[in-house]
């Protein structure tokens, strides 16, 4: 599989957007709840069959609007009154002037026959990540272990919580069938609980008579909700699904072993994040001070920082970016300390980076500007030239591979500072590219950074860019977590940058 472009490389290339990646997967595995279920073609009654009978083996293909993307499969047995179901999820994605790039999640649960969630966990295999989470039911706990550093967290589960098999049974159940049918799943991207919404309709189009019902599912994200389209036979187990995510549609579609595997030419996805400028931005105007306007029915608020000011009208939002233009209130002493805090994808604590901090800051450099940018050369030195977007990695993975975009960059440098006792938090946001970016010019593109308490004002540090311009544009501040990077993108096809004005000293 070759793609053949002309491409012009360089450094600035580091923000390529893992995070869409993260998205991505994301918006697929928030499906599994439906979409884990063999046709009725497959499936082999479960009261009839035998302890380790293969109860179902079903085969689909992914795509991200026309392009595919790689495949899934979805495979269920009976083992000692049990029901394990296990979704191998296997993409392959482009990244230009290097390699393509292979992700590979696995989705495990264990139910009894007659539905009631027993356990559940997800491993994610790439290049640059590699994650492992269990959770387990415990009464009306769900105890959640992160492999990486063994921790263990609690959560409440709501009711009615399903994993597959549980949840088809809730549908086969469900009266009225006008009623929306309502219940809660377990998110191991975003370490919650979502409240998902199924509208049930029987399927009447004779265009194709294997569908019986037609449910439109509603998945709650804040204020808004993602949706996807799902259609089944008569024992709502799912032929097809369309789940609509970012602007652009996730298809799965049933088909055999080598229909699903066959060879394809990937597609560039990181493409679709990137944002044209109304028009080219010099050097000297990023030097100084830009006035943004923000146009688009996206549901963030981005935040006021020491280097942006924000105002939200009906006409849009309005940003102000420079060195010091924000007016933003000095941290409390807790602000402080959570800025500090360690973390599973900022380990800060770990020895590994207690050591190193140890080594790399000199006993009489105290001054913590002065110590960010020790760390911030140190990570440009450490990571790969060569960026990789194949996962959303830790600190710690990050760390040992050297392999990373943007924000593997941030979440290393920002885990060095905590180390090392200075308050970092993680921007994710935009950054403006006046170079050939992806063979395109005067674009904005996802970027992550880290801004860092200094004494007096909390300042930007970039591993992967360098220093921080009026192209920055912050749309979020996090301590890292990954669920905080796919609220953003989710919102990113609906921003437009209707202008950028240069505001020069009179």
């Amino acid at each position: 599989m070759k793609i053949l472009q002309v491409l012009t490389y360089s450094k600035a290339d580091t923000h390529w957007p893992t995070s869409q990646i993260a998205m991505l997967i994301s918006a697929i595995t928030l499906t599994i709840l439906l979409a884990s279920c063999a046709s009725n073609q497959q499936l082999v009654a479960v009261k009839s069959a035998e302890p380790g009978s293969l109860l179902s083996d079903q085969w689909q293909t992914v795509s991200l609007g026309d392009h595919k993307m790689g495949y899934r499969h979805i495979r269920r047995e009976l083992n000692s009154e049990r029901i394990n179901s296990t979704e191998t999820l296997a993409l392959t994605l482009s990244q230009p002037g290097t390699r393509d790039r292979k992700i590979s999640t696995i989705l495990s649960y264990q139910e009894s026959i007659n539905g009631k969630a027993i356990s559940l966990s997800k491993t994610m295999t790439s290049e640059t990540a590699n994650h492992q989470m269990n959770a387990k039911v415990s009464g009306n706990t769900l105890v959640v272990t992160l492999k990486q550093d063994a921790k263990v967290e609690k959560y409440a589960i709501p009711e009615p919580f399903y994993l597959p098999e549980g949840l088809r049974l809730a549908l086969l159940k469900h009266e009225p069938r006008d009623v929306p049918l309502t219940y809660y799943s377990w998110n191991f991207s975003t370490r919650s609980f979502d409240k998902i919404s199924l509208t049930i309709n029987a399927y009447t189009d004779s265009a194709n008579s294997a569908y019986a019902w037609h449910i439109q599912k509603a998945t709650a994200i804040g204020e808004n909700s993602k949706t996807s389209d799902i259609f089944t036979d008569a024992h709502f187990y799912p032929l097809t699904e369309r789940s609509h995510s970012n602007g652009e549609d996730v298809l799965f579609a049933s088909c055999d072993r080598a229909c699903a595997t066959a060879d394809f030419i990937p597609n560039t996805h990181v493409y679709r994040q990137l944002i044209q400028s109304p028009y080219r931005i010099s050097d000297s105007a990023l030097q100084g001070k830009i006035r943004y306007h923000l146009s688009g029915d996206f549901d963030l608020q981005p935040p006021t920082t020491y280097e942006q000011s924000v105002t939200i009208s009906p006409e849009g939002t309005e940003l102000v970016v420079c060195g010091n233009c924000g007016t933003e209130s000095p941290p409390s002493d807790e602000d402080l300390n959570t800025a500090l805090k360690d973390n599973y994808w900022l380990p800060a604590q770990n020895p590994i980076f207690k050591n190193l901090v140890a080594e790399l800051l000199p006993d009489h450099d105290s001054d913590p500007s002065g110590q960010m940018q020790r760390l911030t050369r140190f990570v440009t030195r450490h990571m790969s030239d060569e960026p990789s977007y194949s996962g959303y990695a830790t600190a710690l993975e990050a760390f040992n591979s050297q392999q990373g975009d943007c924000t593997e960059h941030a979440l290393l440098l920002a885990t060095l500072a905590r180390a090392a006792n200075i308050p970092t938090r993680v921007v994710f946001g935009l950054a403006y590219n006046n170079e050939r970016f992806l063979g395109r010019k005067y674009v904005f593109v996802p970027h992550a950074w880290v801004q860092a308490w200094t004494g007096s004002k909390w300042e930007s540090f970039d591993s992967g860019l360098g220093d921080f311009t009026a192209g920055y544009i912050a749309l979020g501040l996090s301590n890292g977590d990954q669920s905080d990077i796919l609220k953003i993108n989710e919102q990113l096809h609906k921003i437009r940058i209707a202008s950028a004005i240069q505001i020069r000293r009179r």
